[in-house]
């Protein structure tokens, strides 16, 4: 995998939701014991530096093995039971999971975490996991934190060769400076790859839609 896959994800994410207005994100911890299924169209980690959603689930205290118990692979022929991402999980068997609405997040191998998986009920003894709330197809774990609550306007998602970074700011100007092209003297880094979402406020409820962009 490329050392520019978080641009290239950064990139699609930007083309997908251009014009588009999108929900704001809640992640919180919980407890699920139920069966799970992988869903359908969510992105796994991108293999990057920075914010990734195994990450997220190791900022909150989520970390160990792999949770799934059943089905297993075969024994010593996969990843199993690394934590290698984390894995987008529903309660529906179809995998569907509505734009904007509810999904779970766990620690899952690559083996779990593949779209030959898709359909399977995976059962797991370990229940601390994430419910995240304003899922979008092709999310990434930089541009879900993007949206999350916070009282500055402008959130910056930047990407460098294989790091995704999120920087919060309410200085209008910056942005105009960015799109200018520049780059020295500014009051926070920015990266040569970038998008940035501002929030929107309507009768209280929160969207984000992306204000500007420099990404291939």
């Amino acid at each position: 995998m490329s050392d520019e896959i978080a641009v290239q994800r950064l990139a699609e994410f930007a083309r997908r939701y251009a014009g588009i207005r999108l929900q704001s994100t809640s992640a919180n911890v919980v407890y699920y014991s139920g069966d799970l299924y992988n869903v359908d169209g969510s992105t796994d980690d991108p293999k990057i530096n920075g914010a990734s959603w195994k990450g997220l689930l190791k900022a909150e205290g989520i970390d160990g093995n792999c949770y799934v118990t059943h089905p297993l692979p075969n024994p010593g022929t996969t990843t199993h039971p690394a934590f290698s991402v984390g894995g987008h999980m529903t309660q529906n068997a179809d995998g569907s999971v509505d734009i904007g609405g509810t999904c779970y997040l766990m620690p899952l191998c690559s083996w779990h975490n593949s779209t030959s998986n898709n359909g399977n009920a995976f059962q797991h003894t370990e229940t601390k996991m994430l419910e995240l709330y304003g899922y979008m197809k092709g999310d990434l774990a930089a541009t879900f934190l993007a949206r999350m609550p916070g009282d500055q306007a402008l959130r910056i998602v930047g990407a460098d060769a294989n790091t995704l970074t999120v920087q919060s700011t309410d200085m209008d100007k910056l942005v105009e400076a960015m799109a200018a092209g520049v780059r020295e003297g500014l009051p926070i880094s920015v990266p040569p790859h970038y998008l940035v979402f501002r929030r929107l406020s309507d009768d209280g409820r929160i969207t984000y839609v992306i204000e500007a962009a420099s990404l291939p």
